[in-house]
């Protein structure tokens, strides 16, 4: 269970912090609820702590290993991560995206990233990248007291880096 203060990130809606515990009822069921507030994008979610022990919350990873498996994944050759076939590409990029787990956002997005730089995405990739990229840098700006500009900031930079190595 989670507290208030304590920074978590949501599978499809990114990073943020535990801003209250609330008791709502709807109809004649009642339920407590975590109330975030994302740093990605300026929202507030609702997340019943029911759901939240199924694996829909977990804790913001540390500054370090985050930062580790950014450096890893901008080092690491992408290309044979590409899928040619486009609907075997978005397959398997929306999975890495949705499992909400950092180096499979990352690897999505460098996989993406790379394939951007050989020529203009499609809107699906587009989106899966741009998605991409802000779930990386909410975490990573959490995790760092950074601003989210700033951990994007540092996220393209290493992307930047891998297509020069």
């Amino acid at each position: 269970m989670y507290a208030v203060g304590n920074k978590v990130v949501h599978l499809s809606h990114g990073a943020g912090t535990i801003i209250d515990i609330q008791q709502k009822r709807i109809g004649d069921t009642s339920r407590r609820y975590y109330v975030i507030d994302t740093v990605g994008k300026p929202m507030r979610l609702l997340v019943p702590v029911k759901l939240a022990k199924d694996g829909r919350l977990r804790p913001v990873g540390q500054q370090a290993r985050l930062r580790k498996v950014l450096a890893a994944r901008c080092l690491a050759s992408a290309e044979d991560e590409i899928p040619q076939d486009y609907r075997a590409r978005k397959e398997i990029m929306s999975a890495r995206l949705k499992s909400g787990r950092f180096e499979e956002v990352a690897s999505a997005v460098s996989a993406l990233f790379l394939l951007s730089s050989r020529h203009r995405l499609g809107t699906t990739d587009r989106r899966f990248l741009d998605n991409g990229k802000d779930l990386l840098a909410g975490e990573l700006a959490l995790a760092s007291d950074l601003e989210v500009s700033e951990a994007m900031a540092e996220i393209e930079e290493g992307l930047a880096q891998m297509l020069l190595g």
